[in-house]
C-alpha cells in the first residue's frame, strides 16, 4: 500500500498542467497567495501606499477564513498553466440580508469576488473560461442570481460576455 505522499504525487501527475479546477482544501495556499498579491497591488494602486508591508499579516487572516468557508460559503475556480496557479476567480454566498430578488425563485445569492490573475497571465483570456466554470458551479448549487462590482474598466467585456447586465451601477446576471 502506498504511503498518503506518494499517492498524492501519483495524483498530481495525472492532472492536466494547463486545468481549470474547482477548489479544495488543498488548494488554500494558491489561493492566499494570489489573494495576498491581488489586495497589494489593488491598494497600492488605490492608495499609493505600499502594503506590501501587511502581506504576512493579511495571508494568515486570508487562510484562516478561507479553511472556514471555503466550498460551504465561498467557491473558488483555479486556472493552471504549466502546472502553477496562475488565475482565480470566486463565488461568495451572501450571508447578510439578501437582496429583494431572493423571493423570486426562492434560490442563493451570490457575489463574484477575488477576481485576479497574475500580471504576466493577463490578456490570454483566463477569466473569461474561470467565469464560465464559476457560473455553471452556481447553477448548480442552487444560486438564482450573482452580483459582481468592479473598479477596473477593462474587465467589463469580461463580464458582459458571461452575459451579466449592468444594473444600478452593479453587474448582474440572472442564472
Amino acid at each position: 500500500m502506498q504511503d498518503y505522499e506518494s499517492l498524492m504525487a501519483s495524483i498530481g501527475q495525472d492532472e492536466d498542467p494547463d486545468r481549470i479546477a474547482r477548489a479544495d482544501l488543498s488548494h488554500i495556499d494558491a489561493i492566499t497567495d494570489m489573494r495576498v498579491a491581488q489586495q497589494v497591488e489593488n491598494w497600492t494602486n488605490i492608495l499609493q501606499k505600499d502594503f506590501a508591508v501587511y502581506a504576512a499579516q493579511y495571508r494568515e487572516i486570508a487562510s484562516e477564513y478561507l479553511h472556514r468557508r471555503l466550498n460551504h460559503s465561498l467557491f473558488y475556480v483555479l486556472k493552471y498553466v504549466n502546472g502553477e496557479p496562475v488565475a482565480m476567480c470566486a463565488l461568495e454566498e451572501q450571508d447578510e440580508l439578501p437582496p429583494i430578488t431572493v423571493c423570486m425563485e426562492n434560490k442563493r445569492h451570490g457575489w463574484v469576488v477575488s477576481v485576479y490573475t497574475k500580471p504576466e497571465h493577463r490578456g490570454r483570456g483566463y477569466q473569461q473560461l474561470l467565469m464560465k466554470e464559476l457560473l455553471q458551479m452556481a447553477r448548480e448549487r442552487g444560486f438564482g442570481d450573482v452580483t459582481l462590482t468592479t473598479n477596473r474598466p477593462d474587465a467589463i467585456h469580461v463580464y458582459e460576455k458571461a452575459g451579466f447586465r449592468r444594473t444600478a451601477g452593479k453587474y448582474f446576471l440572472k442564472l
